[in-house]
C-alpha cells in the first residue's frame, strides 16, 4: 500500500529515473513548504509579502510538479525550480525574514544540495558559483545594510520560525536520502537477482560450449579458409568501389560521387545550419597546353595539379575531377573567406610547381558559400558563373564575389 502511494506520489521506478522521483519529492515537499510558510506567516502576521511570496512560490511549484508527475517533463521544470529557489524565492525571503537571524540559511543550505543532485556537468558548476555569490553578497548586505532586513516582533516569534525551519530542513534530507538509499538497495537486488540468473545461464552454456569444442575444432581450418577468402573478397570489393568512385587520370573523386556528396553536405549543411563552401577550379589554356606539348603532358599536369590541390585541402575536404579540365572542391563548415584563402593557397601553390618545358601552369576558381535556399543545381551554376568571371578578368585568380566587370560577356556566355 506504501510503495503503491509512493509510486503515485513520486513515480514508479520503470517509469520514472531516480533523478526525476528525487524532483518530484522536492517539489512536494516545496509545495508543503510553500503553503504551511505562508499559513504560519498569517498566524504570526508577520506581513502581507511574507504571505505572498511562498504561497506564489507553491503554486508555481504546484504547476511544475503537476507537469513532472503527469506531463513527465524533466528538464524544464528543473531548471525553473533551480532558478525560483537559487535566484528569487531565497534571496527575497532573506531580506523579508530576517537574514542570517531567520531560518531561510537553513533552507538555502538544502537548496545547495538541490542544486547538486539536479543538475549536470557545467550549469551545476556556473549555478552553484553564482548562489554562493548571492549568498555572500546577501551576507554583506545585511552586515552594510541591516536597516532593510525585515526581522521579527519578538523573540517567541523568531524561535518558532526556526524550529519550524529546522524540522523542516530534517525532514527534507530525511525523505531525500531515504528515497536515494531505498533505490540503491533496489538496484542492488535487481542487480543480485540478475546476477543469479545470469550464474545459471552461465553454466548452462559451459555445458553447450564444451559440447560444441570438438565439432568447432574440425570446423577451424574450415573457418580460417572462409575467413581468408572473406578477407580477399572484401579487398576486391575495396578495389572495385574505389575504381567506381576515382577519377582513374587523377587519382581524385569522379564526377558522380563528388556530386552525390555535395548534395550530401548540402543537406546536412541545411539541416544542422552549418557553413558549406565550394570551390570550382579550372585549368588556363589547357586546350592550348595539349596542342603545344601534346594529350600525354597534358594528362601529367592534371595529375600534379590534382596533387597540389590534395595537399592543401584539410582532412574533411573533399576534391573531384567535375570535367575535363575542372576540379570541384567541397569545404564542409567553412565559409567563403576561409574557402577564398584556401583557393588562393592552391593557386600559388599550382602556380609555383616547375615544368621541364620552362613554362607556368595557372588556374581560375571561384568560391562560393552555400546560403540555405541553394540547391545542387544552383550552387553549381553560381560556382560555374564566378569561373567564367574569372577566366574574364584576366585569367590566374579566384572569384568570390560577382562585381558586374564581365556582366556582357556572361550573358552571352549564359545565353549559348
Amino acid at each position: 500500500m506504501q510503495d503503491k502511494l509512493a509510486a503515485k506520489l513520486i513515480g514508479d521506478e520503470k517509469t520514472f529515473p531516480l533523478k526525476h522521483r528525487i524532483f518530484n519529492v522536492l517539489a512536494l515537499i516545496g509545495i508543503f513548504m510553500s503553503s504551511s510558510a505562508g499559513i504560519i506567516n498569517i498566524i504570526l502576521k508577520l506581513g502581507l509579502v511574507t504571505v505572498l511570496v511562498p504561497i506564489g512560490c507553491g503554486v508555481v511549484t504546484v504547476f511544475l510538479y503537476r507537469s513532472s508527475i503527469i506531463g513527465r517533463k524533466y528538464k524544464l521544470p528543473v531548471i525553473i525550480t533551480v532558478f525560483m529557489l537559487s535566484f528569487v524565492f531565497f534571496p527575497t525571503m532573506w531580506v523579508i525574514n530576517a537574514g542570517t537571524y531567520g531560518s531561510i540559511p537553513y533552507y538555502m543550505v538544502i537548496n545547495a544540495g538541490i542544486i547538486a543532485v539536479l543538475l549536470v556537468g557545467a550549469k551545476r558548476l556556473v549555478v552553484f558559483a553564482l548562489y554562493c555569490m548571492i549568498t555572500a553578497g546577501l551576507i554583506l548586505f545585511e552586515r552594510l545594510r541591516p536597516d532593510y532586513i525585515i526581522g521579527y516582533e519578538s523573540e517567541s516569534i523568531r524561535y518558532f520560525v526556526l524550529s519550524f525551519g529546522l524540522f523542516v530542513c530534517l525532514l527534507s534530507n530525511f525523505v531525500f536520502f531515504a528515497v536515494l538509499i531505498d533505490s540503491y538497495i533496489n538496484e542492488r537486488q535487481k542487480s543480485g537477482r540478475y546476477y543469479s540468473v545470469l550464474r545459471k545461464q552461465n553454466k548452462k552454456i559451459e555445458a553447450k560450449n564444451r559440447m560444441l569444442e570438438e565439432s568447432c575444432a574440425r570446423l577451424q581450418e574450415a573457418k580460417e579458409h572462409t575467413e581468408h577468402l572473406n578477407r580477399l573478397l572484401i579487398k576486391e570489393k575495396q578495389k572495385l568501389h574505389k575504381l567506381s568512385i576515382t577519377d582513374y587520370l587523377t587519382g581524385a573523386f569522379n564526377k558522380m560521387f563528388i556530386t552525390m556528396q555535395l548534395e550530401k553536405e548540402i543537406e546536412a549543411a541545411r539541416k544542422i545550419q552549418k557553413k558549406l563552401t565550394v570551390v570550382m577550379i579550372d585549368l588556363d589554356n589547357f586546350k592550348s597546353i595539349n596542342d603545344k606539348y601534346g594529350h600525354l603532358f597534358g594528362d601529367y599536369a592534371l595529375k600534379r595539379i590534382s596533387g597540389a590541390i590534395v595537399n592543401n585541402l584539410r582532412q574533411k575536404d573533399l576534391v573531384g575531377r567535375y570535367g575535363g579540365d575542372e576540379f570541384l572542391i567541397i569545404l564542409p563548415g567553412t565559409g567563403s573567406e576561409d574557402g577564398y584563402a584556401i583557393a588562393e593557397r592552391i593557386r600559388k601553390s599550382v602556380w609555383s610547381l616547375n615544368w621541364d618545358n620552362d613554362f607556368r601552369v595557372t588556374i581560375s576558381g571561384s568560391v562560393v558559400e552555400f546560403s540555405s535556399i541553394d540547391q545542387l543545381d544552383g550552387l553549381l551554376q553560381k560556382a560555374d558563373k564566378l569561373l567564367y568571371q574569372a577566366k574574364c578578368n584576366g585569367k590566374n585568380r579566384i572569384e568570390k564575389d560577382f562585381q558586374g566587370t564581365c556582366a556582357a560577356k556572361l550573358e552571352e556566355y549564359l545565353s549559348t
